[in-house]
């Protein structure tokens, strides 16, 4: 079965800490082989731990140099005397270190894929076209490579050792033969889907060299292995993309994972809410008959299988025309989706538990449906004061994550400051690494007037989007002041390119990070998911920043007249489109 379930669309690099949250896992993976104090704790800056003897004399097939070994104890020694901020990169290289044996015995081209001496020098260095970044974009995600590339190594080897040593026991080896035999066909459907998945709708916005002929061979190679159950069928998985794709934000994530991703859905009962034309691009799924992708309306893009929409009777491919007593016409997917989550009501007000949705389903039939509304606690992003200098009263908003809340949030913090006598305002994403590609836009729409530009965004083919537009007026006029630094990232850049390409903002601070591609999360039949790089964007005067960043105004915070002068000496972007 082809999944068509796409549950979110997401925009933020992975975590910084890199090694927890790649590496580790599937080093305790070969800790349940038989690795010694493994199964305690993650074995770095643990000396007494013979990690690089375990990884070498696991299998008579691989071979480790005594200076190889020696190599990667004082690597690891040499990372926990680091300080704690460059302990994680310092990890990631000294794993790398030790597994690089691994990686030349059984997978030649994923250790041509970084260069350990070369990482490490980067560090010491800044990039050219970003002199102030503490870690550059490249070494980061060379890191996120790599370390991918180490995890499909090892599920490989743990293949090969579960398939080929005697007695090893699985959690389906035990099975009755009829239910090994459903765990086996659920396992060979998972790696279809992500077959599919990746064939449909990856996007190689990097010049990677994605091919669909290995892909295919890749999914066929997986096939061809014993898959006696998920575990088996997510390391092959893993072990495709490594081989398939080069970008390290196209990814798999296990059922545990995905319902982490939870506290993304925006509508709060797990639907994914998108324009005709989002959803004929998204899904491949045709309209209705009598229905145009020009034409105004909300769509049912995807959802979260055994979500509170989908228990209620709503379905791919439904089209909404009612929230409770509120007609949709002229409502964005996103205004929808605030209401659908009670977002839109006063922070204090008790929310009905039951949403009721008019729906037209895909024979042209209505349908009322009401909808339980978990409740869902999220933290709020939004951190808000009235800061007084002299006689200037400013409003300063400082927001950590582009999550479910941010837009809400950042326009309640607008109307507060405001009633409490502020007169500008400064809008904080310093350390702000992204969240919703959505939520970016719509906090940029807050400050833009009707009709600007707001992103603009490319899909395979580098077909060019109508660009999302701002529409209605701005919430306030007052002068606003975003602070940005290295660490400002996807959707973070997404609201200063917009705020600052319509000459509604200056930047203060140092040169973003420099992420310009879009994922979404697609939901898997068994309840796990895929990640998939399906798009990038743009700025509203069409920049371009992955890999590069977007440059401040200026360093440090500028007098009230230098901000002014910035601004009015700003062009207004063109408009291409209609």
């Amino acid at each position: 079965m082809r999944p068509h379930h796409i549950t979110l669309q997401l925009q933020f690099p992975n975590p910084r800490v890199l090694v927890p949250a790649v590496a580790v896992p599937a080093l305790h993976q070969l800790a349940a082989l038989g690795g010694k104090g493994l199964r305690r704790q993650p074995p770095v800056c643990r000396s007494r731990l013979p990690l690089h003897e375990l990884l070498c004399q696991a299998s008579s097939g691989w071979r480790c140099s005594e200076t190889a070994q020696e190599a990667s104890k004082a690597s690891a020694l040499q990372a926990c005397a680091r300080p704690v901020g460059q302990q994680a990169i310092t990890v990631g290289l000294s794993i790398l270190m030790i597994l690089s044996p691994l990686l030349c015995a059984f997978n030649p081209a994923a250790a041509q894929q970084i260069s350990v001496s070369q990482s490490a020098a980067l560090l010491s260095r800044p990039t050219v076209s970003n002199p102030d970044a503490e870690v550059s974009v490249q070494l980061e995600e060379s890191l996120m490579q790599a370390l991918r590339q180490i995890e499909a190594t090892i599920d490989s080897v743990v293949s090969v050792l579960s398939n080929s040593i005697p007695g090893f026991v699985t959690a389906n080896s035990t099975a009755s033969d009829p239910q090994r035999d459903a765990e086996t066909d659920k396992a060979v459907n998972l790696v279809q889907e992500v077959y599919e998945l990746v064939a449909d709708n990856y996007l190689d916005a990097r010049g990677g060299g994605f091919d669909p002929q290995k892909w295919m061979q890749l999914k066929d190679q997986a096939l061809q292995q014993p898959l006696r159950d998920s575990p088996a069928a997510y390391r092959a998985i893993r072990e495709m993309l490594a081989k398939g794709t080069s970008d390290p934000y196209t990814r798999f994530i296990t059922p545990e994972e995905f319902e982490s991703m939870r506290k993304y859905d925006v509508t709060g009962v797990g639907l994914h809410l998108g324009t005709a034309e989002e959803f004929v691009k998204k899904t491949g799924l045709q309209l209705p008959p009598g229905h145009q992708e020009s034409e105004e309306g909300i769509w049912v893009v995807g959802m979260i299988l055994g979500s509170a929409a989908q228990v209620a009777g709503v379905e791919q491919g439904d089209q909404l025309l009612q929230i409770d007593s509120m007609q949709v016409d002229g409502q964005s997917p996103f205004q929808a989706a605030s209401a659908i989550s009670g977002g839109d009501a006063e922070p204090d007000a008790a929310l009905d538990p039951i949403v009721h949705l008019q729906v037209r389903k895909r024979n042209g039939a209505e349908r009322a449906l009401a909808v339980n509304r978990p409740v869902v606690k999220i933290m709020s992003p939004v951190e808000a004061y009235l800061d007084e200098r002299g006689s200037r009263k400013v409003g300063v908003i400082r927001l950590s994550g582009f999550n479910a809340r941010a837009q809400q949030e950042v326009a309640q913090a607008v109307k507060n400051l405001t009633r409490q006598g502020a007169t500008e305002f400064t809008l904080d994403v310093r350390d702000n690494r992204g969240g919703l590609y959505q939520q970016g836009a719509e906090v940029a729409k807050l400050f833009l007037e009707d009709g600007a530009t707001v992103v603009v965004t490319e899909g395979r083919g580098h077909v060019r989007n109508k660009p999302l537009l701002a529409r209605g007026p701005a919430l306030t006029q007052a002068p606003l002041t975003v602070l940005i630094n290295q660490q400002s990232a996807s959707a973070s850049e997404i609201f200063a390119g917009a705020v600052r390409d319509n000459c509604r903002a200056i930047l203060v601070g140092k040169r973003t990070f420099g992420k310009g591609l879009i994922q979404s999360v697609y939901e898997l039949s068994d309840g796990s998911g895929m990640v998939i790089t399906n798009g990038k964007y743009l700025t509203p005067a069409l920049t371009d920043i992955d890999r590069e960043g977007i440059a401040p105004d200026f360093k440090s915070q500028p007098s009230p007249e230098a901000a002014a002068n910035k601004l009015s000496a700003c062009v207004l972007p063109q408009k291409v489109f209609v």
